[in-house]
């Protein structure tokens, strides 16, 4: 069943790039984790008057890298006087948290070490601070569902009110997703949410991690996860 679109989160927790699910999910599960801890004053954002905005230009040659337009949704991305408006925030999360490609802003793929980064870095500002620990759980080519080994601390992040990215490999095309696990309901409901096209979604716990879920970009089951201890 799928649940429809929550206007609690616009157009900017849709990921801009066709590769940054990661970084929209490393974004909202920071920030869950920053309301929920008020105590720690996780109180870090980009400083508007440091931070070049998250704009490309068309026709800047000498300042562009050619990366930095390959795979921008243009259907999600609005656009003005020649320039792509991007999500400041995923763009900052894919510069400084990318293992790969430290510093640039194309359309880079996140791996696990990336989305522990990036997490880290919505939180605290620095990718690699030692006042938040990161957990990553599971494995894509297990045999075996995620909770068979990790039901307990799956169940502990939704019991603290936490978000945890879950990850999955979608067929028929076999490309990686990262969703966000919003909460696992009385009733053995999971709340996800797909930064692919804003939509949340109703699942049974058992669809989303033994027996696969379909969304736009294909059917997967959710194999690995990450979240803050």
């Amino acid at each position: 069943m799928r649940a429809k679109r929550n206007k609690k989160y616009p157009n900017e927790y849709i990921q801009n790039c066709t590769n940054w699910c990661w970084a929209v999910a490393c974004r909202m599960v920071g920030e869950q984790f920053k309301r929920n801890n008020p105590v720690y004053n996780f109180t870090f954002f980009y400083d508007k008057e440091t931070v070049v905005e998250g704009a490309v230009r068309l026709d800047d040659i000498n300042g562009l890298r050619l990366a930095e337009l390959e795979g921008i949704r243009t259907d999600i991305v609005s656009q003005k006087a020649g320039t792509f408006l991007l999500d400041t925030w995923q763009r900052l999360i894919v510069m400084n948290a990318n293992s790969e490609h430290p510093g640039l802003a194309g359309n880079w793929p996140g791996d696990d070490e990336a989305k522990e980064r990036g997490i880290r870095y919505v939180i605290t500002g620095q990718c690699n601070s030692h006042l938040v620990n990161v957990a990553s759980i599971g494995n894509f080519d297990s045999d075996k569902s995620i909770l068979h080994n990790y039901y307990r601390q799956i169940r502990s992040v939704f019991a603290q009110n936490n978000y945890l990215i879950g990850n999955a490999v979608l067929y028929p095309k076999g490309v990686c997703h990262s969703f966000v696990l919003l909460d696992w309901t009385a009733e053995d409901k999971i709340l996800l949410y797909d930064p692919w096209d804003g939509r949340f979604g109703f699942y049974t716990a058992a669809d989303v991690f033994c027996n696969g879920i379909s969304v736009p970009l294909g059917t997967g089951i959710i194999k690995w996860v990450q979240y803050v201890l």
